[in-house]
């Protein structure tokens, strides 16, 4: 339970709360009278605080009535009836009991007051000294101001006096320098009109001038430029004369100061006939510009713009004359793709050339052509856009040449260039705003004109070549006067800028272009336009040499009809690179890869074998075309066309490649039957797989010349490659040769039997091999090194071995086979017994080398056959010989093979 606590102790009653209404500082005694008076309550005022900045600006407002508590309440207790004296009563009874009151407070500190009063004794003399000193400051600030004060306001009215007198010289010196403007001026004026009036003079007597006459009448033009450029140089010094005060600024209390010398009576007569020579001056640059630039005169355009800088008003000149030519490209654009005015003008046209057209009844206006009137229309709307060209070609000019002269003038003070000067008010350079205004009239109208008229559209998309030409006209046109440029190499870009205006009509024609190729492409793999009735089991969408060709055609056709634009030939390069690669991926996806394809088994060819061969076909007929047009075209193009190209021709390797090599194999292997021959009998011996005497051919080769000729006639002969079957023919001619003559060579121990049937096979050999070959309109020449070494390996079989080291009756046999034989006649091992290999695959390793190769086995050979050989052999002759060859085959290479 918490302590109970002490009750409230009262506090001291101050005995002034009942003299509180009249202690404050706002006691009125009038109105405290009048309440008494009137009976009405005085509202005591608010307790005073002690602290003057919290005191509030106005009274408290009073307290109610009520509140009135001592001295107030006695004084109105009996103040019922309004008795005045009775209330006088009290109010003295009142003062004589402050007085009383105040009598004890002296009484009771009347020590401490005598105190204070006692120091206040003391403070009179120190205050008598603070006077003294006040009164001597006072004296000194009264001599500083004599000093001060008096010179100061005389200075600053004699400095108010000379400021008055500067302000007035530099008035009537301005008035003066004005006046003698003015007066050159006037002489300027006549001078322009004087020079004016000659060449009207010299333009009336008759249309015809001597050179005399035209130089004059140029001499009169220059200086009548000269006289223009002056004149525009004095009115541009009057006008600052006007319009400037002389660098004075106005005093506030001067306003005189801001007087021009038009408050001049003798400058303000002037002003009139100054406006007037400004106006003429101004209209006669102006049309000086205009003839100018419409004859592309730069000296005139240069004197003009001359006088255009003097007269200060050279950037608003440029800025008129370039929103000008802007405005005028948008509205020449604008009007000619207007299909209303279009449709007036052929409608015009048509009424002027056909009379019946009178009696036939009319409907409305049509914005859109028939199937009868697209001629008409299209030749209008061609016809406009020429017309569109050349005048934006003349803009164009007259902009490059204004923006050429504002590079070249500049100010003689500051060697600023004018077009610096200009571009103050121009957002750009005015060749550029030309750039940026066509491209953007161009899409802005174009697109609209294509959006709402399906004319348009259709004309410009399927005829973008011709239009595309109309602003290489242009180009070409503007390249003279400008730095534009547009060839194969090199583009600039405000002809990019323009070209990408006209790009939905781009689109459409590339689009077109694709799809016709597209088609192209998918046409070749419906029904073959080659299929026989012979061949009426392969499958029907494969497609042929002639569908080949006329997808290349059609892929040349594009890139030709696009060959003068670089940026177009591009885009229809990479649309023609996709319709091959589609073309491609068709044709890989039909190729035969059975066993079948590549089996040589005969009598003839088998229905995959001839799938294959009409899509080797179609795919060399599409890659020759192609891959013979690609150096006629710029790089951009090549570098497109270039991997789609290759493709092609890897996949028509891909068909041709194994299957000869499947074709070499098998001849490989029938000719590696000749070592099952016994060649070393007699003549009246028939060997084990020999053909019988050495008039008749052996097996193997009978069986090799039915091959070469199942090849030619069904296996190859199927393919419509062109010269590639050429190709094919004297590579199988030299491989079937090569490897013949390498078989032969390492055969051993001959007889003059196997001697005459090797012959007869090497005869046999050469007639299959030349039959093979002219039927594809070649000879046995064309194999070269090969076809000489099979005319001299006969006559080798039969020279001594004394001669095998000649070199006049060994020339064209080659080396490695030269030697091989001598290694045959000898006891010396052969290279493939050495390293146990059988010969067929021996010839193999050869034929998969090089000469260098080739020649070290023989060496290695050799090596390891002397160091086991006892000397004194009976083959020394022929290893004497075969030395001899080997180091001469070593020479022939360059370097030793070690």
């Amino acid at each position: 339970m918490a302590p109970l606590a002490p009750p409230p102790q009262p506090q001291p009653a101050d005995p002034y709360t009942e003299y509180a209404t009249f202690l404050h500082p706002s006691f009125d005694p009038n109105s405290f009278a009048h309440s008494i008076v009137n009976n009405e309550p005085y509202p005591p005022p608010a307790p005073a605080t002690t602290d003057a900045k919290q005191r509030p600006a106005s009274p408290a407002p009073a307290a109610p009535p009520t509140t009135a508590t001592g001295f107030m309440k006695g004084l109105g207790a009996g103040d019922q009836g309004g008795d005045v004296s009775a209330a006088l009563a009290r109010l003295n009874f009142g003062v004589e009991d402050l007085n009383r009151q105040l009598k004890q407070e002296i009484t009771k500190h009347h020590s401490s007051l005598l105190l204070q009063a006692a120091s206040l004794g003391g403070l009179g003399a120190d205050l008598t000294e603070v006077r003294e000193k006040l009164a001597q400051v006072e004296g000194g600030v009264s001599n500083l101001r004599k000093k001060i004060t008096v010179p100061h306001a005389s200075l600053s009215s004699s400095l108010t006096l000379l400021t008055r007198l500067r302000r007035a010289s530099s008035l009537a010196r301005r008035a003066s320098r004005f006046t003698i403007l003015a007066r050159r001026l006037e002489g300027q004026m006549a001078e322009i009109d004087g020079e004016l009036s000659v060449p009207n003079a010299g333009a009336g007597a008759g249309s015809s001038l001597t050179p005399t006459a035209t130089g004059e009448r140029e001499r009169t033009r220059e200086r009548r430029e000269r006289a223009m450029a002056e004149a525009a140089l004095t009115l541009a010094e009057i006008e600052s004369l006007l319009t400037t005060s002389d660098g004075l600024e106005a005093a506030e209390d001067d306003p005189e100061a801001l007087l021009s010398i038009r408050t001049i009576n003798a400058v303000e007569a002037n002003v009139p006939a100054v406006e007037h020579s400004r106006r003429r001056v101004v209209e006669e640059m102006e049309s000086t510009v205009q003839r100018g630039l419409t004859e592309l005169d730069n000296p005139l355009l240069a004197s003009s713009l001359q006088t255009a800088h003097n007269l200060s008003v050279l950037p608003s000149l440029v800025d008129s004359l370039v929103a000008s030519l802007t405005d005028l490209v948008s509205r020449k654009v604008k009007a000619c793709f207007d299909m209303g005015t279009l449709a007036r003008e052929v409608g015009g046209k048509d009424s002027a050339t056909s009379a019946a057209s009178a009696f036939v009844y009319k409907s409305r206006t049509r914005n859109e052509p028939t199937t009868a009137t697209m001629p008409q229309w299209a030749a209008v709307l061609w016809a406009r856009l020429e017309s569109l060209i050349a005048d934006m070609g003349s803009i164009c000019i007259k902009v490059y040449t204004l923006e050429k002269v504002l590079k070249l003038k500049r100010d003689q003070n500051t060697q600023a260039s004018f077009l610096d000067e200009a571009m103050s008010v121009l957002d750009d350079k005015p060749s550029l705003m030309f750039w940026t205004t066509l491209s953007q009239s161009f899409e802005t109208q174009t697109k609209e004109a294509a959006r709402s008229s399906a004319f348009i559209q259709t004309t410009l998309s399927t005829g973008y070549p011709r239009l595309l030409r109309l602003f290489h006209e242009f180009f070409s046109k503007i390249a003279v006067h400008t730095d534009t440029v547009y060839t194969q190499t090199q583009q600039s870009p405000e002809t990019v800028l323009i070209l990408r205006s006209i790009q939905p009509f781009e689109t459409l024609y590339l689009t077109r272009s694709t799809n016709r190729l597209n088609e192209a492409v998918t046409s070749s793999f419906s029904i073959s336009s080659s299929l026989s009735a012979s061949f009426s089991s392969r499958p029907p969408t494969v497609p042929t040499a002639n569908e080949g060709l006329s997808v290349s055609r059609a892929i040349v056709n594009e890139l030709d009809a696009a060959r003068f634009d670089p940026l177009l030939v591009k885009a229809i390069a990479k649309g023609a690179s996709r319709a091959v690669e589609l073309y491609v991926q068709k044709s890989e996806a039909l190729i035969a890869q059975d066993h079948s394809a590549t089996s040589l088994l005969g009598p003839l060819a088998t229905p995959s074998q001839h799938s294959n061969a009409d899509l080797a076909s179609s795919l060399y007929h599409l890659w020759s075309p192609l891959n013979r047009a690609l150096p006629e075209h710029s790089e951009s193009v090549r570098t497109a066309l270039r991997p789609c190209v290759d493709n092609t021709r890897t996949a028509y390797q891909t068909i041709s490649n194994p299957l000869i090599m499947a074709i070499r194999r098998d001849f490989s292997s029938i000719i590696a039957r000749m070592h099952r021959v016994d060649y070393s009998k007699n003549l009246d011996v028939n060997g084990a797989g020999a053909g019988g005497g050495g008039g008749g051919a052996s097996s193997y080769m009978v069986d090799l010349t039915e091959k070469l000729t199942l090849v030619r006639e069904e296996i190859l002969g199927a393919y419509r490659v062109g010269d590639l079957a050429k190709e094919w023919a004297l590579d199988l001619a030299r491989f079937t040769v090569q490897t013949f003559i390498l078989h032969a060579s390492i055969v051993k121990q001959l007889g003059e039997s196997g001697k005459l049937k090797l012959t007869s096979d090497t005869t046999s050999l050469e007639f299959a091999v030349s039959q093979y070959l002219s039927s594809h309109g070649l000879s046995l020449a064309s194999m070269g090194d090969q076809f000489k070494a099979l005319r001299a390996f006969r006559p080798l079989l039969f020279l001594e071995d004394s001669a095998l080291s000649s070199l006049t009756q060994t020339t064209d046999v080659p080396a490695l086979i030269l030697l091989h034989h001598i290694l045959s006649r000898s006891s010396l091992p052969l290279p493939h017994q050495v390293h146990g290999w059988s010969e067929a695959e021996y010839v193999r390793w050869l034929n998969e080398h090089g000469e260098k190769e080739r020649i070290k086995v023989v060496e290695g050979v050799v090596r390891k056959s002397e160091e086991g050989r006892e000397s004194g052999a009976e083959e020394e002759e022929l290893v004497h010989v075969l030395k001899e060859v080997l180091e001469r085959s070593k020479r022939g290479l360059g370097k030793d093979i070690e």
